[in-house]
C-alpha cells in the first residue's frame, strides 16, 4: 500500500474508537470541498504541506496519509469546528453511548492521536507546531500559542531521539514545514531539559521528560541528597541544584501553552 495515499473511510477498517468513524468521513468532505472555515494561514500552510512538490535530501516527499489526517482532522475538530471539550464532539461524532465519562477531564481541550509506531507521531507534532505558531502570530492571539511544552515519555531514548530531531529547530530546517515565504517570521526558541531557563521568550519550545513534571523534592531534600553524594564520594551526575531546570515553575507563567506527549 502506498503510505501516501488518500483513502476513503468506506476503503478503512472500522475503528472501535468512540469518535474516529464519523470523524474520518467529516474530514474526508472537508478536505474534498477545499478546507473551508480556515483562517488564510492555515489554507496556506495546507496547500504547502499536502499540493506543492518538495524535495528533502535531494528526493521528492510527500508526507504519508496517516501524518496528514492526523493534522488535518486536529485543524478540523479546533479550528473549524471549534470543539474544546469531549462532551461536545460526542454530540457531533460520537457513536453509542458515553461510559465512564468524568467531566473533570474536559477542562482544557484535550486532543488524542493513536498512530502506529514508525508513522511518524514527529511529523505531526512539528505540524502542529507550525500551525499554531504561524496562528498566533498572523490571526488571532487569543486561540493560538506560539509556547509550546514537548514532553517525552520515559525511555531515555525517545527524549534523545526528539532531542536530535528538534535542538536548535533542525526538523523545522530539513522538512516542508514552513512556506518559504515566512521562513525570516519563524524565531522559535527551542529549550531542552539540560538547559537553564533565565527569561522566557515569546515564542519557545521546551522539550523534556516525563520524570522532570514528577513531584520534587523540597529544597532541604535536595541539599541533603546532594551532600551525601558527594560525602560518599559517589559521581554527582546533577547539574548545580540552584540552577537547575525547573519546569513545572515555568509553566505557571504560561497559561497559554500547547502540550505535546509522544
Amino acid at each position: 500500500m502506498n503510505p501516501t495515499e488518500i483513502l476513503h473511510p468506506k476503503q478503512r477498517q472500522t475503528s472501535k474508537a468512540y469518535l474516529v468513524n464519523k470523524l474520518r468521513e467529516a474530514v474526508y468532505d472537508w478536505r474534498e470541498k477545499g478546507y473551508p472555515g480556515t483562517t488564510p494561514t492555515t489554507k496556506r500552510l495546507l496547500q504547502y504541506w499536502f499540493q506543492e512538490d518538495h524535495l528533502v535530501d535531494k528526493e521528492p516527499f510527500k508526507f504519508w496519509f496517516a501524518q496528514r489526517e492526523a493534522i488535518e482532522t486536529l485543524i478540523y475538530v479546533y479550528e473549524v469546528m471549534k470543539k474544546r471539550n469531549f462532551i461536545d464532539m460526542a454530540r457531533d461524532f460520537g457513536i453509542g453511548s458515553i461510559h465512564g465519562y468524568d467531566p473533570s477531564y474536559d477542562q482544557y481541550p484535550l486532543y488524542a492521536f493513536k498512530m502506529a509506531t514508525g508513522s511518524g507521531k514527529t511529523y505531526v507534532m512539528a505540524l502542529s507546531i507550525v500551525w499554531q505558531y504561524f496562528n498566533h502570530k498572523k490571526e488571532n492571539k487569543d486561540d493560538y500559542t506560539s509556547k509550546f511544552l514537548l514532553i517525552a515519555g520515559e525511555k531515555n531514548v525517545i527524549y534523545d531521539r526528539l532531542a536530535r530531531d528538534f535542538e536548535d529547530g533542525k526538523i523545522f530546517r530539513q522538512l516542508p514545514l514552513i512556506p518559504p515565504e515566512w521562513h525570516e517570521e519563524f524565531d522559535l526558541k527551542v529549550i531542552l531539559k539540560e538547559d537553564p531557563i533565565h527569561i522566557i521568550p515569546e515564542s519557545v519550545l521546551f522539550l523534556t521528560n516525563i520524570q522532570q513534571l514528577e513531584e520534587r523534592k523540597n529544597r532541604k531534600e535536595e541539599v541533603e541528597e546532594y551532600v551525601d553524594d558527594v560525602l560518599a564520594l559517589e559521581e554527582v551526575k546533577k547539574d548545580d541544584i540552584y540552577q537547575e531546570n525547573r519546569i513545572k515553575e515555568v509553566l505557571t507563567s504560561c497559561p497559554n501553552i500547547m502540550i505535546l506527549k509522544d
